[in-house]
């Protein structure tokens, strides 16, 4: 009788010890998964960070740049010309536009604004 009490403990102690390192295995892998879910976020924000950053330091030289009267005064003339097709006094505007193809297609579509090559033009600093 007590070779099997004892049996019987054993057998309950081998399985307790069984549950119990399938409960820690179970609560390791949750904890990994949950740490290489908020590395990615860390990472997702930290390009983020970076690319807020980058767009200061662009928007800082720009302002940068536009606080030189002349370099203010090309700005403004590129946007009053080409923007807001202003002209000065002594100029008459004229838009002409032609089709260099006969598609149909073409016809409907305007061109965008090339801004960057506009402020090249006007010789501002764009970085």
């Amino acid at each position: 009788m007590s070779r099997g009490v004892a049996r019987l403990q054993r057998s309950v102690i081998v399985i307790g010890l069984l549950l119990a390192i399938a409960y820690a295995s179970v609560g390791f892998v949750h904890q990994e998964r949950a740490v290489r879910a908020l590395k990615s976020e860390v990472a997702q924000r930290q390009r983020n960070l970076d690319d807020a950053r980058q767009e200061q330091r662009t928007l800082t030289a720009e302002i940068a740049a536009l606080n030189d009267p002349a370099h203010y005064s090309q700005y403004a003339t590129l946007v009053a010309r080409h923007t807001l097709m202003l002209t000065r006094p002594d100029e008459t505007l004229f838009i002409i536009t032609w089709q260099a193809n006969s598609d149909p297609q073409a016809a409907h579509a305007l061109p965008s604004t090339d801004w960057k090559a506009l402020l090249r033009a006007a010789n501002i600093p764009n970085p």
